[in-house]
């Protein structure tokens, strides 16, 4: 019997314009492409930072899986490049506290809770700390890692 593992791509850089996003806002990344890798699932890491004040003592951010089933007509019907971005039928894959000012968090989050990735999908990040996002681009990412199965 053949014994199945999981194979890892290397880790990417997903493009989303994170700096500065307003309380309450929503940004989208641009595709990732996975109609040759064709990964069953990915893990998401997100790291933001909060602004140096104003941050909800319960924030939170909101972190969502945008589907693409045909490569061009995505979830909510998102553009598929890094622009704002309002869920409405996009799979939430989790949420991360962010609840101090001026403090960096980093949440890792897995697709597999939205079932198997599509030929391209995006990542949605909403904003809900009470504040803006820290100004600064180098203090915010979102990187990925695809997931497939090797005998």
């Amino acid at each position: 019997m053949a014994e199945y593992k999981q194979k890892l791509t290397t880790s990417a850089t997903a493009t989303i314009t994170l700096a500065s996003l307003a309380n309450a806002a929503g940004r989208g990344s641009t595709a990732i492409d996975n109609s040759s890798t064709l990964a069953l699932e990915a893990d998401i890491m997100v790291k933001i930072k909060t602004a140096s004040s104003g941050v909800s003592t319960s924030g939170y951010l909101d972190i969502y899986l945008i589907r693409s089933e045909d490569g061009s007509t995505y979830d909510d019907g998102f553009g598929g490049s890094d622009a704002a971005f309002t869920p409405v039928n996009a799979t939430k894959i989790g949420s991360m506290m962010a609840t101090a000012v001026s403090t960096t968090y980093i949440g890792v989050f897995n697709t597999a809770v939205a079932g198997m990735l599509p030929r391209k999908f995006c990542i949605g990040i909403v904003n809900n700390t009470g504040a803006a996002l820290d100004g600064t681009a180098g203090n915010h990412a979102v990187t990925y890692t695809l997931k497939t199965l090797q005998s």
